[in-house]
């Protein structure tokens, strides 16, 4: 049986996909991640920026990385320059 997508609680027991999740990251001298949760990073495959909301009073400044650990797991994690710490993200 699917819930009702109006229903109240079918929303809150969803939760928000792709939400961010504290991540323990050790970067490099330049701010690239080296490891991700203990796990050391094999292949450091993108890099790139987001600056949104700069005219609010709570910008985003967040800097991206897609990596593939020594497991073969493939993350996103960032660095939010506004907050500051690290996070991971992944997609639905």
């Amino acid at each position: 049986m699917v819930a009702d997508s109006r229903d109240a609680r079918a929303v809150r027991t969803a939760g928000r996909l792709n939400a961010p999740r504290p991540a323990r990251v050790e970067a490099r001298i330049d701010g690239s991640p080296c490891a991700v949760n203990h796990q050391p990073v094999a292949v450091l495959r993108e890099e790139w920026r987001v600056l949104d909301r700069w005219w609010t009073e709570e910008p985003v400044l967040r800097r991206y990385f897609e990596v593939v650990l020594e497991s073969g797991e493939n993350t996103v994690v960032f660095h939010d320059g506004s907050r500051g710490g690290w996070f991971s993200q992944r997609g639905a």
